[in-house]
Formats: C-alpha cells, sequence, structure tokens
C-alpha cells in the first residue's frame, strides 16, 4: 500500500499520549498498514491497550482498501485524511520521541488547521517536504464538501412553495432536509474529538440542524471544540428530560 485511511479516533488516541509512545503507536499503525507487520516491539500496558481497540478497524479497513473499495461505514463515521507512505518515510528517519512529535503535528495539520513550529530544524524540514501532499488532500476534501453542500442548495431550491415553519418538536408530511452528524463535522471542522462508545448516540439521537442552530446564538456552545463536550452540553440544555 501507497496510502491508507487515518482517523480522528488515531489523532485522538495520539495527542493523548506522550511523544514517545505516541511515537511508537504511530510507528506501529504505519508498520502494519505499509510493511504488513504487527507490533514488533514491546508496547506499555497503556499503549497495547490502545492499540487493542483500534487493530480490528486497522484490519477491516485495511482488507477494504486492499479490494480496490472504499470503507464507507467508518468514513461517514469520523473525519479522516489520506496518509500516505511518504510520512511514514520521514518518521523513519527519526528516533522514536520526534516520531510522536512529528505523527502529532500531521494531526494538529490536518483536523485542526494548526502551523506547526518545531525547534528541531530536521523534523521541520521533513513536515514542509510533506505539507505538499497534505495540502492536496486539504483541497480535494474541501473539493468534496462544497460540490455536497452545492447540491443540497440545489435540492433545497426545487420546491414552488415556501416552506412553512414547524414548530421544535412537530413533524410535518412533507419531509425538511436535515443536517446529519457527518454534515455538521464537515460544515464545522475546528470541533475536534469523536463521538464513540455510548456516546455514539448522539449521532442519531440529536437534531444536528438545531444544533447548529442553537450554536450560532449561544455563546457557551459556539465557545466548545470538543463535539462530545458540545453534544452533551446541548443535551443538557435544549433536550427536555421525561
Amino acid at each position: 500500500m501507497e496510502q491508507f485511511t487515518f482517523y480522528e479516533l488515531y489523532a485522538d488516541i495520539l495527542q493523548s499520549m506522550d511523544d514517545v509512545s505516541a511515537g511508537k503507536l504511530a510507528s506501529c499503525i504505519c508498520a502494519y498498514e505499509f510493511e504488513d507487520r504487527e507490533p514488533a516491539e514491546e508496547l506499555s500496558d497503556k499503549e497495547n491497550f490502545y492499540w487493542s481497540n483500534i487493530a480490528d478497524i486497522l484490519q477491516e479497513v485495511k482488507e477494504t482498501e486492499n479490494a480496490g473499495k472504499i470503507p464507507k461505514k467508518y468514513n461517514l463515521q469520523s473525519r479522516h485524511f489520506t496518509f500516505y507512505e511518504t510520512y511514514y518515510n520521514a518518521m523513519k528517519l527519526l528516533n522514536i520521541r520526534k516520531r510522536g512529535v512529528f505523527a502529532k503535528a500531521i494531526c494538529s495539520y490536518m483536523f485542526g488547521n494548526e502551523e506547526p513550529k518545531f525547534a528541531d530544524r530536521t523534523i521541520q524540514g521533513y513536515f514542509n517536504l510533506c505539507r505538499r501532499k497534505m495540502d492536496l488532500s486539504k483541497k480535494r476534501t474541501a473539493s468534496g464538501r462544497t460540490g455536497g453542500v452545492q447540491k443540497k442548495k440545489v435540492n433545497a431550491a426545487s420546491p414552488t412553495e415556501d416552506p412553512t415553519p414547524t414548530p421544535q418538536g412537530i413533524q410535518t408530511d412533507t419531509p425538511q432536509e436535515k443536517l446529519t452528524y457527518e454534515d455538521f463535522r464537515a460544515a464545522y471542522p475546528e470541533i475536534q474529538g469523536s463521538l464513540f462508545g455510548s456516546a455514539e448516540r448522539y449521532k442519531q439521537a440529536l437534531n444536528w440542524s438545531d444544533v447548529a442552530a442553537k450554536r450560532a446564538t449561544d455563546e457557551e456552545l459556539k465557545k466548545e471544540r470538543n463535539i462530545f463536550r458540545l453534544a452533551r452540553s446541548y443535551e443538557q440544555k435544549y433536550i427536555q428530560k421525561p
């Protein structure tokens, strides 16, 4: 393989680790994807815990991509970007701690648009060389989102009559297009994190159109940059408990 799909879940895990552990886990992920190698070095209990929780995803997605297919199930569940082999080639030129710094910087740049500043000029140089592919990935992602938004605008403009506003909680016979969880994440790339485990229920349980509307006027929600905390705050403030 020359590339694989890198999910935000992986980034969340790496960002929660120290640089050495992040370097070890990032190396394990890349070795599995590009070299068909299981983790060769000894992992700590924490590192092994994280690996065991993503190994099945890595395997399933790799099998799907090797078959020339798109892993739609995971792509719809999480933000992602294409991780190219050239990033791994750069990592292999660094020691384990610096690999962690490098991998975290790629994640922050791709998911958070954060421009990294490295104290180490070598890491900065490798990152600058890899940036071209990162920026191309960003452009393709942006183009895909723009195309989806334009299609929705065309579909929304087709009715001949203006829709009548509907009170919240009341359904009408005429279906109105709502933002999905994926639409919301695409519209607000600055919001970080993922919904997994018991929090996955928010993806279907919340009205993401209303979340977007409330966030536009609610200063507390507007300041929130983590998707789980945003969903939980919205639920606590705007969904009445039985």
